[in-house]
């Protein structure tokens, strides 16, 4: 989606906008909105990511490099947990307005955040990672009935994502509105399934927000450029009722300078503990 010049000025969604937006999270699985935060402030965290990176997987190879095919199984992406700090908790990432109004609407002013990360494809990837859902089953294979969202996640690229450097590619129009029991382990293959149905590789300049139902099939395509393509990832979800999260480690001097909106998001996390150093 575009957001209107006007809409970037106030840092607010017109109510046609967030509709349209919400309605297409239900039907659609996700909701794009465009180059939203400053490039200036994305590309300095694509720096101190790449910072943090290179020498991390330098220090970690031995432990997720295969010699035949590379980091797993030749897809060469990799998932690695950030710290919790700046720039990567910027206010603009953890609680961008426009992502709130859609999350609230469809999660509650209850809701939380649980999970910070980034997913990265690496240069040199000869497969796909395989369909999948982010989310398994909330009741194993004792619910035959589709359920409420209750996890929302939120991509924001740290570069401009084409079809050249390994974009996300999405199954939209339903893949999140299954029974609960097919998003478990013996549920139907999704691989099988993708095969018949439409996709979409998400093409997106760096600083958009992809907003998406945590259940709505993907997956990572190779990278053929030579510069990696990271995403940072976070999970927000039900306030109460649900699991996960618990995991971020906040100082409590960060935790006391945040706003109150944030220190909401982030109330069950692991206040008063240091950060982590990036983990994968």
């Amino acid at each position: 989606m575009k957001i209107s010049a006007e809409e970037m000025a106030t840092m607010e969604l017109r109510k046609e906008t967030l509709d349209l937006a919400v309605n297409l999270v239900k039907a659609n699985g996700y909701v794009l909105f465009e180059g939203v935060l400053p490039r200036v402030k994305v590309d300095g965290m694509f720096a101190e990511y790449m910072r943090i990176l290179e020498p991390y997987l330098e220090k970690h190879r031995t432990e997720i490099y295969e010699v035949e095919t590379g980091f797993n199984g030749g897809t060469n992406h990799i998932r690695l947990y950030l710290p919790f700090q700046s720039p990567f908790n910027d206010p603009l990432v953890i609680e961008h307005p426009f992502a709130l109004q859609v999350i609230t609407r469809l999660l509650g002013d209850d809701c939380k955040l649980g999970y910070f990360a980034t997913n990265t494809s690496l240069p040199g990837g000869r497969n796909c990672q395989p369909v999948h859902s982010d989310s398994g089953a909330h009741f194993g294979d004792l619910c035959p009935v589709a359920l409420p969202i209750t996890n929302l996640v939120v991509n924001i690229p740290l570069v401009d994502c084409h079809l050249n450097n390994g974009p996300l590619e999405i199954w939209p129009g339903g893949t999140h509105l299954n029974p609960d029991n097919t998003y478990g382990p013996n549920g139907y293959d999704k691989n099988a399934l993708a095969v018949h149905m439409h996709s979409v590789k998400v093409q997106m300049p760096a600083g958009s927000i992809l907003i998406r139902d945590m259940r709505t099939l993907h997956r990572g395509t190779p990278n053929k450029s030579n510069q990696p393509r990271p995403n940072m990832a976070l999970v927000y979800g039900l306030g109460h009722g649900t699991v996960g999260g618990g995991e971020i480690c906040i100082p409590q001097e960060t935790y006391d300078n945040l706003s109150e909106r944030a220190k909401k998001l982030l109330r069950f996390e692991k206040i008063g503990h240091p950060v982590i150093e990036p983990s994968h």
